[in-house]
C-alpha cells in the first residue's frame, strides 16, 4: 500500500524506519505544515505536501499514518475517512470518549480502516508475556504495578508536553501505557480507582499516579510523568510467581520468576518496533477488516472513557 503521512517529528521518522522495512509497503507521501521544504531536500523520492488536503486529494493514497499533536486527532482522521482513506493514528487517537464515538461513526459509515497506533500490544516480547501471565503460569494474577517515566529536556510552557492546548500531559503522553498493560490483564472497567498528580504552572499533569481496584480484590498501581526518570518497568504478580517487562512499552525480554527460578525470554522486535503493527495493519486491510482484534474500536474508546475519568478526579477536586 502507499501510506501518506499527516505530521513528520521523531516518532514519525522512528515510524518511517519500519514501514521501509515490510515489503510491500511504500512511503508515498508527507504533509507537514511547519517542514515541507526540509522534507523536500530530505526525501527526493517521496511526494511532499505543504497542505493536509493536498495529501489527502492525492488518489494514490491508500493509508494514513497520522502522528500531529494529540488535539488534532480527531478532526485529521474524520478528514482521512471521508477522503476515502484507511487511518492509523497515533495514541491518543483521540482526547476524549466523545472524539472517539465520532471517529467510529465516521469509519463506520467510510467502509475504512482505523486504528489506533498503540504499538506496544503488537510487539512480540509483550504479547508473550501477557499470554503466558494469563495462561495461569503464574498462579491467579493478584497485582500489577508499572510505570513511565522520563525527564524531558523540552519541558517549556509554550512547548507540546506542558501546552493544554495541545493535549500536553504525563498521562495523554506516557501514562496510556501503564493503563493498557493493566488492562490487558484485568480490562478497562476498574471498580475504583484513585488518582493524584503533580502539576506544572501550566496546569499540566506532570506526574501522575494511579490506584486502580478490580473485581475479586485485585489492584494495580501505574505512575506516569514527562518530568522524572522512572525505571519504566511493569510487573505482573500472581499466587504463584511474578512477570517482569524491563522498558515494558517497548519490550523485547522478560523474566519469569518462580521461586528461586528464573526464566529469562528474549524476543527481539523487528527494526524500531512499529513493524508489527504495520504488519497488523497490512493484514487486516488486505482481508476486508475495518478494525484490528489485536487493538479494536472499542479499546480506543475504552481507554479514551478512563482517561478522562482520571482526569476529571484530579482537575475537578474541590
Amino acid at each position: 500500500m502507499n501510506w501518506g503521512f499527516i505530521g513528520f517529528g521523531r516518532i514519525a521518522r522512528k515510524f518511517l524506519s519500519s514501514l521501509q522495512s515490510v515489503q510491500g509497503e511504500t512511503a508515498y507521501a508527507f504533509a507537514s505544515r511547519s517542514n515541507a521544504s526540509e522534507l523536500e531536500k530530505e526525501f527526493p523520492d517521496v511526494k511532499v505536501h505543504d497542505s493536509y488536503e493536498g495529501l489527502l486529494a492525492d488518489p494514490d493514497i491508500d493509508i494514513v499514518y497520522i502522528s500531529t499533536t494529540h488535539n488534532f486527532h480527531c478532526q485529521n482522521v474524520i478528514d482521512a475517512l471521508n477522503a476515502g482513506k484507511h487511518v492509523l493514528c497515533e495514541k491518543p487517537m483521540g482526547i476524549s470518549s466523545e472524539e472517539i464515538e465520532t471517529m467510529i461513526t465516521v469509519a463506520n459509515k467510510s467502509g475504512k480502516f482505523l486504528m489506533e497506533a498503540m504499538w506496544m500490544r503488537f510487539l512480540p516480547a509483550y504479547r508473550e508475556a501477557i499470554r503466558r501471565a494469563k495462561s495461569g503460569e503464574i498462579g491467579d494474577i493478584q497485582y500489577i504495578t508499572a510505570s513511565f517515566g522520563f525527564n524531558s529536556p523540552n519541558l517549556k510552557p509554550d512547548g507540546r508536553l506542558l501546552n493544554p492546548d495541545l493535549a500536553g500531559g504525563a498521562l495523554y503522553d506516557v501514562g496510556v501505557y501503564p493503563l493498557t498493560i493493566v488492562s490487558d490483564i484485568f480490562g478497562w472497567q476498574p471498580d475504583s480507582f484513585s488518582a493524584q498528580a503533580v502539576l506544572s504552572e501550566t496546569g499540566i499533569d506532570q506526574s501522575i499516579q494511579v490506584q486502580l481496584s478490580h473485581e475479586g480484590g485485585k489492584m494495580a498501581q501505574v505512575f506516569g510523568s514527562i518530568a522524572m526518570n522512572t525505571n519504566k518497568e511493569a510487573c505482573i504478580y500472581g499466587s504463584e510467581g511474578f512477570i517482569k517487562l524491563p522498558l515494558f512499552w517497548k519490550a523485547e525480554n522478560f523474566e519469569v520468576h518462580k521461586g528461586d527460578s528464573i526464566e529469562k525470554v528474549e524476543l527481539p522486535f523487528k527494526s524500531t518496533g512499529y513493524v508489527h503493527e504495520i504488519e497488523e495493519v497490512a493484514k487486516c486491510i488486505k482481508q476486508g477488516k475495518t478494525e484490528s482484534p489485536l487493538f479494536n474500536l472499542n479499546d480506543s474508546l475504552m481507554s479514551a472513557n478512563l482517561v478522562e475519568r482520571i482526569l476529571s478526579s484530579i482537575f475537578n477536586q474541590p
